[in-house]
């Protein structure tokens, strides 16, 4: 059953009982004469209850009922006020372990750099990554499997707060002998009729094949696939081009072949890389611990916003 009052009214109340006196307890507790007024009268119509008799020269004197009521709601308050004050200690702390996530083409920069950045600050916590693409992040932290994430700017609802940290540019890999790869800047439009490997997020496929709109050509893709490492062998086996957009700009593949790695013609949106997390978890001390060690160690692999 949810209790039919709230702390302020029983913190008003106990102010009256204490003092003795309406205008005493407005004082005492720095709120106006009437609403201490009102909080009684709330609580006395909510449970029938008369709590003081009320004398113009003696004040307020508690009835009976108002003595028990006085007894239960001191202890009740005391026991909220202690767990006020233990909250705001938790809350002043770094929990042991933060238990966070990360959008996977983020991953191989941001886990190790972030890690070792946190684990030099606070020797006593450490950094528990999830590796995951956009949509698996939203859920990991509605359902509260982590505390917070790091990942683009993507399809974010209202009940998330994001807060960026830089961006990162798209980009052109190439095979090495490809036709256009002695080039500086790649312009899409040369590349409407190469074959593409595709990386297939969830989420993320709309900012990529937003580019080609922009561009206002359509890929042909040739295949598909959620592994960036896969994109990265396909591409330097000469099986097409790909469009990336991440922190990771190395030109040789898992297998150790080489791409050409080449910066796009045009303006193209950049996608803004950020810490996201409910709006009751970026109030506490933790999350706040973890941006601004995030904030700095990333200014080295992002893009100033």
């Amino acid at each position: 059953m949810e209790p039919r009052f709230t702390l302020r009214q029983i913190r008003y109340f106990l102010a009256a009982a204490r003092a003795g006196s309406v205008n005493q307890a407005a004082f005492d507790v720095s709120i106006s004469a009437p609403s201490i007024s009102a909080a009684i009268s709330q609580l006395e119509e909510q449970y029938n209850i008369q709590m003081f008799v009320r004398h113009h020269s003696h004040g307020l004197l508690m009835t009976e009922d108002g003595k028990k009521f006085f007894a239960a709601a001191k202890s009740f308050f005391e026991q909220a006020e202690a767990l006020e004050s233990q909250a705001q200690g938790l809350g002043k702390t770094i929990s042991s372990v933060v238990h966070a996530g990360c959008f996977v083409t983020l991953a191989p920069v941001i886990i190790p750099l972030l890690s070792n950045a946190f684990s030099q600050k606070h020797p006593e916590s450490r950094l528990s990554f999830t590796e995951g693409h956009q949509a698996q992040m939203l859920d990991s932290l509605r359902e509260g499997i982590i505390q917070m994430a790091f990942t683009y700017e993507l399809s974010i609802g209202r009940d998330l707060v994001f807060t960026p940290l830089g961006e990162v540019a798209p980009y052109c890999i190439l095979p090495n002998d490809h036709r256009l790869a002695g080039l500086d800047r790649i312009d899409l439009t040369e590349l409407a009729e190469d074959r593409m490997i595709f990386l297939d997020l969830p989420k993320s496929r709309e900012y990529y094949m937003s580019l080609f709109d922009k561009a206002k050509i359509s890929p042909k893709i040739s295949h598909r696939t959620t592994s960036p490492e896969v994109v990265r062998v396909m591409v330097s086996h000469g099986l097409g081009y790909s469009i990336l957009a991440m922190p990771t700009r190395h030109s040789v593949a898992m297998d150790g072949t080489e791409f050409a790695i080449r910066p796009l013609v045009g303006s193209f949106p950049n996608l803004c890389v950020g810490l996201l997390a409910s709006s009751e978890t970026i109030t506490t001390h933790t999350y706040e611990s973890v941006y601004e060690v995030s904030k700095r160690a990333l200014e080295q692999v992002l893009l100033p916003i």
